[in-house]
């Protein structure tokens, strides 16, 4: 089985990973929706609750969901190495300024998602 290291709560890549997470979020669910608005757009009469609506909500609460996943895998992490005396202030620091990116970035896709549950689609 192969081990990636980078996956690791203390490698510096978590710095990046959240905050990368979110960009292609951001970049599908918008290019998706422009995509799907060009080819088949919604019915007119529709408002908010369009199968491209519901499909984008859907999208947007797996990418939050995991965010907060490894928010809390990061969290954890940091608890445990506190808890150690002679643990590596480097990877402490990862963790803790990782966690908090993580949340951050589940902020953000919350507000970027948080359009498609009140305006209808491709208006």
């Amino acid at each position: 089985m192969i081990k990636f290291s980078w996956f690791a709560p203390g490698h510096p890549a978590q710095l990046a990973i959240g905050l990368m997470i979110w960009s292609i979020w951001f970049i599908a669910m918008y290019a998706g929706l422009s995509v799907v608005c060009q080819l088949t757009p919604p019915a007119k009469q529709q408002s908010a609750d369009s199968w491209l609506n519901i499909g984008l909500a859907a999208f947007s609460v797996v990418v939050i969901l995991l965010l907060l996943a490894l928010a809390w895998r990061s969290g954890r992490y940091c608890a445990a190495q506190h808890q150690r005396n002679h643990s590596n202030a480097v990877n402490r620091f990862v963790g803790y300024v990782s966690t908090i990116l993580y949340l951050a970035a589940a902020v953000a896709t919350l507000a970027g998602g948080l359009p498609v549950l009140v305006f209808a689609p491709c208006a």
